[in-house]
């Protein structure tokens, strides 16, 4: 299967967001990017594909991720790539991992909406070492995540010694958490935000 493009046709399709922006998936652009749209799209976003025993969020997890990279001792730059390392998937959703490799063309896809991301709060893209940093943090939790997510699931490997609440969709006003964080950060960082 290969996912084909009609160039043409993608300039003018457009999902619409929270915000009431237009958002061109396949041409993507960094005036269509507000953080009050990654931060409710994220928190509407379950991670598994929906599988999992209750819900949890990209956002979520996207904090979470942010967190361990502080705990690891990371710099704040590295918490924002944190942060924003899956904000690609509040327009085009959790693609689980083994169904992203047989779609041809949709990591570049990925890939545009991510750049369009980092051009809206005016920041270069991680460098591969930052990037490699913010992959550990996301391994960590993804291993601490599943046991408790899919308790169903045998597991191998130990599940790092982590203390996250992952049920906190349900009590907290996830979004706000997302965009104070980022707010914060971004001024820490010397980025622009996206409204």
């Amino acid at each position: 299967m290969e996912l084909h493009v009609d160039d043409t046709a993608a300039q003018d399709e457009a999902i619409s967001t929270h915000t009431g922006r237009s958002f061109r998936p396949l041409d993507p652009a960094p005036e269509q990017i507000a953080l009050e749209d990654l931060a409710h799209g994220l928190s509407n976003v379950c991670r598994g594909a929906g599988q999992t025993a209750f819900f949890y969020s990209v956002a979520l997890h996207s904090i979470h991720v942010t967190e361990e990279l502080k705990r690891a001792g990371e710099s704040e730059r590295v918490q924002f790539y944190g942060l924003l390392h899956d904000a690609a998937e509040a327009y085009v959703t959790d693609v689980p991992s083994p169904l992203k490799r047989h779609l041809p063309g949709y990591r570049e896809i990925e890939d545009d909406i991510q750049d369009a991301v980092w051009a809206a709060f005016d920041v270069s893209p991680p460098s591969d070492e930052q990037y490699r940093a913010v992959k550990r943090a996301d391994r960590a939790l993804g291993q601490y995540e599943l046991p408790e997510l899919f308790p169903q699931q045998t597991w191998e490997g130990q599940r790092p010694d982590l203390d996250y609440d992952l049920r906190a969709d349900a009590r907290f006003d996830v979004p706000r958490r997302f965009e104070a964080m980022a707010v914060d950060l971004a001024d820490r960082v010397d980025a622009s935000v996206p409204n």
